[in-house]
């Protein structure tokens, strides 16, 4: 098995988020209300459940094809490289989104966004799709364009959150 440090700790963020997720759907006893959960109103849409129902396909998708590429028997499959890479970039796509949908309505008086400030798990998942992709046989220009692509994605990423910070109203968080 082989994989590299880098995805693995992918592969390990994405188990807590996924119960740190299960756990925002637990009820607590006495929270049933909007003025006792602040979080009611948010986890009750079905927008936001829609998300979080796709989020959790990703996640588990990434994980299986994570687990598949440490198999030399599946690493040149480009059925399962394709999945994988489809998934770890549907996890970032889907952390915009959420931040974009969880900004665009009122649930209360309470920014129901979770504090969610850039999306670095999103960044990192795109920075993976960067690097899984060979871009040259002359190993110095790939390594050179991942570089190049990484900083330029990244930074525009950033500069996209910052864009829509007042628009979306992400001080509120």
């Amino acid at each position: 098995m082989k994989s590299t440090i880098f995805e693995t700790a992918l592969a390990l963020l994405v188990p807590f988020a996924i119960i740190l997720s299960v756990i925002n759907y637990i009820p607590i006893e006495g929270l049933e209300t909007a003025v006792s959960d602040p979080f009611a109103d948010y986890y009750s849409n079905p927008g936001i459940r829609r998300i979080h129902c796709f989020k959790t396909i990703a996640w588990f998708s990434f994980l299986l094809f994570f687990t598949l590429q440490c198999f030399d028997k599946y690493r040149k499959n480009t059925a399962v490289l394709t999945t994988y890479l489809t998934s770890a970039f549907a996890i970032a796509a889907l952390q915009w989104f959420e931040l974009y949908f969880g900004s665009t309505f009122y649930y209360g008086e309470v920014r129901d966004k979770q504090g969610l400030g850039f999306p670095v798990l999103s960044s990192f998942m795109v920075t993976l799709v960067i690097w899984k992709i060979n871009y040259s046989t002359n190993r110095d220009i790939d390594l050179t364009i991942k570089l190049i692509l990484t900083g330029v994605i990244n930074f525009s990423l950033y500069q996209l959150y910052l864009q829509v910070y007042e628009p979306w109203k992400l001080w509120q968080s």
